[in-house]
């Protein structure tokens, strides 16, 4: 990863991007519940007040040079729990009242409050404690006390406007420890009570801990109560400039006093190579290490040498890399540069897609990879289409001048939801890419005419008819790693197919396409043929084969996944429309709409759990010869039926079918029928089996068309 930040940071300088450069210790404060904590000039507490705007919570930074311990923003528990279990669900039903419609009066609710904090205990004090350890007051005294201190040795003393509300924050705190926060913050909440509040819930939940086996903490910003003697609130990014630039003079005094040194991997010759890399916050991914150096990783010893001196990294090179992924990762350029692939990949992952030459306009090749983050959005039918071609131009008009015309794609995962690592990385030509998006649209268009019948977009819309939709990359993922059990009535899912193979179907070529390809292909037919075969056949039946919300897009992704793969493995439609199987599977689905005619008219519309042709497909699909010879016994009473009948509704139906019948049965006599398949044939039985033109969707079962009560 760290070449690719590198090349980003140039990038940058050459496009003349302004990025800021935020000091190492002077971090985003987390995203979670945060309060604004007044404190006065006696360092009493005034107010607390929520922080409710994202926006002005993601601008918010704090001094933390070690996990918790941080200023002026920093993480504590509720102030108060219980031992005895009757005062846990005496304080659990009084904060149940207050969240009611009917709350109790404000006299009897401040008197119980007054109560259970006299029966209550600290939460921030565990009289289990070991020798040595350290509990939540600990933590809160380190941030009053010794951080406090730190940030006052290096903010300078200056009469500037934007340091004196942070001289002011420091000397507050400096009156403060642990255990009288934590008295203050407790009367002041307590005083709430007395009086009426739309916050009732909210000053409960930070006083008390009643419910759940853990207490969950939450941030306390402290503040200026009197705001308007200064010209900026303490918490405001004139502040935190200054804050920055102080930390930063202070590094670079101590660089300084050190000699140049042998240049590192990038050429850099200044020092700070033995510190710990910079990490970097992502609102919906939490830290990412930029580096993680190691004497217990083998992989860090295997040469002789361990953590820095592995792959020394001057300071300055740090510095640029963090302030590249952190420009790169801002919520604003969410499905630009980068998008959250967590749903699909079964683990905190973010995917990375941008040019290694900046333009001033970025193209969002991270929504072309991804797409619609939400799984249950079926409004994308052309989307990808008009993505790719947006893309195409954007690209396709740049000048030769501009540099390079490279792609980096790389992916970063938490595969044990703590250290960060590079699952995938790539770079390509511009030129590569948009021939790839082409011909991913040409390889999922690869299959005959197909619809499937699904409920309408808003709730008591009536059921219709859809054509397959052109995945996004990444989507087939989730489609492969659900395995369908039971007639498809029942999903389960797996971590068969990662990132890598789906970028792998877009982008490469060759032997590993082929290999992946063919992978691909045989997981695609073991984890979904029950649920294809399900929706086969209740849109036979003019019906909805209902699943899970999240789910019903599968339905419309996988007969263009089939496509898709087989076009990679240098298998068109031209060509395996002409195949034994695919004549078999379309045999078997015309078999099943003649039976359907046949229950309408002969058994007074009783039809069978499964029709001839779909109870059939599962012998297909292995030994097609034995399937035929079967369904030649079954077939039987429904062709004497269609030859004899002459009366009747959908009649001209009836004689269509057999027609049709007849017509693929001359094609399969001309052809030799495999008695054994491989992974080709299987998928291109499928989709003959769900082939379904335009015509018969409006013809096959024309009583039963608008029927959406049965939900297989």
């Amino acid at each position: 990863m760290l070449n690719e930040l590198y090349d980003l940071s140039k990038s940058l300088d050459r496009l003349g991007v302004e990025v800021v450069s935020w000091h190492r210790f002077l971090k985003e404060c987390p995203r979670g519940k945060s309060f604004f904590v007044d404190l006065g000039r006696d360092s009493n507490v005034t107010a607390i007040r929520p922080i409710t705007d994202p926006d002005r919570l993601s601008n918010l930074r704090k001094y933390e040079k070690a996990a918790g311990y941080s200023f002026p923003s920093f993480n504590i528990l509720p102030l108060w729990q219980f031992d005895e279990e009757q005062h846990r669900e005496t304080a659990a039903k009084l904060r149940k009242s207050m969240g009611s419609k009917k709350r109790p009066p404000i006299e009897e609710a401040s008197q119980q409050i007054a109560e259970l904090v006299a029966v209550a205990r600290s939460c921030w004090v565990d009289p289990n404690k070991k020798s040595g350890g350290r509990d939540a007051m600990d933590k809160v005294n380190g941030c009053v006390g010794s951080i406090v201190d730190d940030v006052a040795a290096i903010v300078e003393v200056s009469d500037t406007k934007a340091s004196a509300p942070l001289h002011a924050i420091i000397e507050r705190a400096k009156l403060l420890d642990g255990e009288q926060l934590h008295n203050r913050l407790s009367a002041w909440l307590v005083e709430q009570f007395a009086k009426p509040s739309d916050n009732s819930v909210t000053w409960f939940d930070l006083l008390f801990f009643a419910s759940g086996k853990k207490p969950k903490s939450f941030s306390v910003v402290l503040e200026l109560s009197e705001q308007h003697e200064f010209e900026y609130p303490v918490n405001h990014p004139a502040v935190f400039d200054h804050l920055n630039n102080c930390l930063q003079g202070s590094d670079a005094s101590a660089s300084d006093n050190s000699k140049a040194l042998r240049p590192d991997a990038f050429a850099a010759t200044d020092g700070g190579r033995e510190k710990s890399f910079p990490t970097v916050k992502m609102s919906r991914f939490g830290n990412i290490n930029i580096r993680a150096m190691s004497r217990e990783s083998l992989c860090q010893v295997r040469y002789g040498v361990a953590e820095s001196k592995s792959f020394p990294v001057a300071q300055t090179i740090r510095q640029q890399c963090k302030n590249a992924l952190e420009w790169i990762s801002r919520d604003q350029r969410k499905d630009v540069t980068w998008c959250d692939i967590t749903s699909i990949s079964g683990s905190p992952s973010i995917l990375f897609a941008y040019p290694s030459h900046l333009p001033e306009q970025i193209p969002a090749l991270a929504f072309l990879l991804n797409g619609d983050e939400d799984p249950t959005s079926l409004q994308t039918e052309g989307q990808f289409e008009a993505c790719a071609e947006t893309i195409a131009k954007a690209l396709s008009g740049r000048k030769e001048s501009e540099g390079s015309k490279e792609i980096v794609i790389f992916v970063l995962a938490k595969p044990d939801g703590f250290r960060t690592k590079v699952l995938y990385s790539h770079r390509c030509s511009e030129s590569h890419l948009i021939k790839s998006a082409e011909d991913w649209q040409h390889g999922c268009l690869n299959i005959p005419e197909i619809q499937v019948r699904q409920f309408g977009r808003e709730k008591g819309d009536k059921p219709q008819w859809r054509t397959p939709l052109i995945p996004f990359t990444t989507e087939i993922i989730g489609c492969l790693n659900t395995v369908w059990l039971r007639q498809g009535t029942h999903a389960s899912s797996c971590k068969t197919v990662g990132v890598a193979d789906s970028l792998s179907i877009l982008l490469d070529h060759g032997e590993t396409l082929n290999r992946t390809a063919s992978n691909l292909l045989e997981v695609t037919l073991k984890n979904t043929i029950g649920l294809m075969l399900a929706v086969g056949q209740a849109s036979r039946l003019g019906r909805v084969h209902a699943v899970a919300r999240n789910q019903q897009k599968h339905q419309l992704l996988i007969p263009r996944i089939l496509g898709l793969l087989l076009w990679k493995l240098g298998i068109p439609k031209g060509d395996y429309m002409k195949t034994p199987a695919f004549w078999v599977g379309r045999m078997l689905g015309l078999a099943d709409q003649l039976h359907l005619q046949y229950c309408y008219h002969v058994r007074k519309g009783e039809i069978p759990p499964q029709l001839v042709g779909n109870s059939l497909m599962s012998t297909a699909l292995s030994t097609p010869e034995h399937a035929l010879s079967v369904l030649a016994e079954r077939m039987r009473p429904y062709q004497a039926w269609a030859q004899t009948v002459h009366t009747g509704e959908n009649v001209g139906l009836a004689k269509y079918l057999l027609s049709h019948l007849s017509a693929v049965s001359i094609q399969l006599a001309e052809l030799d029928i495999p008695t054994r398949t491989n992974d080709s044939d299987r998928a291109t039985m499928l989709l003959g089996y769900l082939s379904r033109p335009a015509k018969d969707t409006r013809t096959t079962n024309g009583e039963n068309e608008n029927d959406d009560s049965d939900q297989e």
